[in-house]
């Protein structure tokens, strides 16, 4: 850590925010690609494969994930406004 700047703080944020800003929209491609394949989508020379109900499981579950983790982000943020108003005090939110 030097004068002027927290090197370890630093770190963290950019990893976060790597991790999410990248990671979370690369999980909803990945599930856009396997639900494609899932369903049996046209390939190569408009040839229609056969279905693959694992693979569409499998983004659904990816779908649900990057959904949760974007409701967690929303509440995270609201999280003292929810509480001040609701009297429910979630994720970390300071009573008043």
């Amino acid at each position: 850590m030097t004068a002027w700047i927290n090197l370890p703080a630093v770190s963290k944020i950019v990893l976060l925010g790597l991790l999410l800003g990248a990671g979370l929209p690369a999980l909803f491609a990945v599930g856009v690609r396997l639900n494609a394949q899932g369903a049996g989508a046209a390939a190569h020379g408009g040839v229609v494969s056969q279905k693959n109900p694992a693979l569409a499981a499998l983004s659904w579950v990816l779908f649900a994930l990057v959904l949760v983790a974007v409701v967690v982000g929303v509440l995270f943020v609201a999280r003292d406004f929810i509480g001040q108003h609701t009297g429910l005090y979630i994720l970390g939110a300071k009573h008043k």
